[in-house]
């Protein structure tokens, strides 16, 4: 499982490109707006994430080669249904 703060940038690059944003990542800046967190800590965040096989990041100095790898971790949440437990058993 991965970190809130990497989870949280992973998310941003997976939704960020659109039609409105003509398909590219986000640059650092808009980064740094978007995690609330300094150049320094968003590109330990995204070596991380590069470690970890989620992205692909080819030249560290921009982030417009970024590319996806693997979402499969994010998209698995644990089901709420059936959650008696909590009202049960505390």
């Amino acid at each position: 499982m991965l970190p809130d703060s990497e989870r949280k940038l992973l998310r941003i690059l997976i939704n960020y490109p659109s039609p409105l944003h003509k398909s590219r990542m986000p640059d650092f800046k808009r980064l740094e707006v978007m995690t609330g967190r300094g150049r320094p800590d968003i590109q330990r965040g995204l070596q991380y994430l590069e470690d970890q096989g989620f992205i692909l990041w080819p030249d560290k100095s921009v982030t417009d080669g970024i590319q996806i790898i693997r979402t499969e971790e994010l998209e698995k949440s644990p089901s709420r249904k059936g959650n008696i437990d909590y009202w049960t058993k505390y």
